[in-house]
Order: structure tokens, then sequence, then C-alpha cells
């Protein structure tokens, strides 16, 4: 029986090596399809910046549905959601942790429209940022313009994406929050959704090179929770910046708590 089985399960492994593979290959070509040919060619139809930025989008959603299909489809990963109709009201802040690669292409995939807060290396890179940019999402570098953009965003009625932890999450850990989405909940006076992200098992997280594969498929669930509240922070009387500290803090309690719940 073991002679049979272990064959089996060898072949599976190397077949979802050679899936992944092809999943990084086909998005890295989706990347560049997009910021070089597809995007520059929509800015030629009518409409100003804005409206470019959300065909992009909608562009860019339409893709990432079908992306996320296929690799479903191939034996890599299974992807489920709890609470995901939450995700698609206007204007609205949405935080999550960050414990793999897929992670932002898991909330596009389910928001009609959403502005990302993208890593600054990413966003300058000459083959990925392309499309980044011409979506419209925001640098995560230099944090007051950060900031004053996704306020300036919300206000406007559209939806911001931001990973408080900046990068992705150590191997079955929380990263640290920065409090950029905190300040940002703060001027803009938006109480964010949560939204909290597990991977079981582990991959694609900090510092793991991609081929190092499960020894299973790996299950990624999307369970978005209620608003978390700030007005007690917003109008208390400490400053803007211990207020944020503060919020900081007790969104780390609050994703800490999630992340171990089974």
């Amino acid at each position: 029986m073991n002679f049979i089985k272990r064959p089996a399960e060898w072949l599976w492994h190397i077949w979802r090596v050679l899936a992944t593979a092809f999943a990084f290959i086909l998005l890295g070509l989706q990347s560049v399809a997009l910021g070089f040919v597809i995007i520059p060619m929509m800015t030629l139809l009518p409409g100003d910046s804005r409206v470019h930025e959300f065909r992009a989008q909608f562009l860019i959603r339409r893709m990432t549905r079908v992306y996320l299909f296929m690799i479903q489809a191939l034996g890599i990963c299974t992807i489920g959601y709890k609470g995901s109709e939450k995700l698609r009201e206007p204007g609205i802040l949405v935080i999550a942790n960050h414990p793999t690669l897929l992670d932002a292409l898991t909330l596009i995939a389910q928001m009609p429209q959403a502005d990302c807060v993208v890593k600054e290396k990413f966003f300058r890179n000459g083959f990925l940022g392309l499309a980044a940019q011409g979506a419209g999402y925001i640098p995560s570098g230099h944090g007051p313009a950060m900031v004053e953009m996704c306020v300036e965003r919300l206000r406007a009625g559209r939806s911001i994406i931001i990973f408080p932890e900046g990068t992705r999450s150590p191997a079955n850990e929380l990263g640290a929050f920065t409090r950029g989405a905190a300040h940002i909940a703060l001027r803009a006076d938006k109480c964010p959704i949560p939204v909290t992200i597990r991977c079981d098992p582990s991959t694609l997280h900090h510092g793991q090179e991609w081929w190092r594969i499960p020894e299973r498929r790996f299950a990624l669930f999307l369970a978005v929770g209620e608003p978390l509240a700030i007005a007690h922070f917003a109008k208390g009387r400490a400053s803007r910046g211990q207020a944020a500290r503060s919020l900081t803090e007790l969104w780390h309690s609050y994703f800490e708590r999630q992340v171990t719940v089974v």
C-alpha cells in the first residue's frame, strides 16, 4: 500500500511545484501586460485621471478573479471567505494582517473599487510597479504624504486597503504594526473594517522562497469583522499621536486574538 501511496504523493508534490512556478510566471506576465500595454492604451479613452484609474482597477479585479480561480483549479490552494459582503460597500477603510503573497489579490477580488497601499519598492519597480501606478495605488513610503493621500481618497468616497504590518508576516506569527493605518482612520474619521487572513499550512510568508511549498495544498481563509470603533480615541483628550499609538496597540491585540482562533 505504501509503495503505491508514496509515488502518488511524490508526483502530486512535483505537480504543485510546477503549478506554483507557472502561477508566478503568469502573474508576472499579467503585470507586465497591464503596465506596459493594456493600461496605457486605456488612457487613450475619454475621461480624467480618476476615470482612468477606476478602469484600470476594474480590469485588475477581473483578471485577479480569473487568476485566483485558476490557481485553485490547479490544486495550489483553496480560498474561502466569511462576511465578504461587507467589503462591497463604497468608501471603506480595510485593514488586514498579511501572512502570504496572495492577500492583496484576495481582497481586490471582492471589492468593487479599492486603492491599495503598496510597498515603495514594488510601486517603483519598472515591471511590477507600472500597473500599480496606472491603477492609482498609493506608495507606502513618505508616511505623512501617504496618510494625506489616503484621507483624501476616503473623503472622496474611494476605498482603501492597507496592511498595518507593512510587509508579510513571519511564519505563523503577526508582525509589528506601523501607525499609518491608525492615523488614516483618525484623520478621515473612518472606522476600519478588519479582515483576518489565515493560511494553513503557513506558506508564501516573509522570507520564504516560492519553491518551498507545503506538504499539502494550503487553504486561505478571510474573515471580515465588524468595523472597529475609533470614536473614543478620536474625541479623547490625547494627542493624535498618542491616539494613533493606542489604536495601533489595540488593533494588534485584536488581530493576535483572531489569528489564533481555531
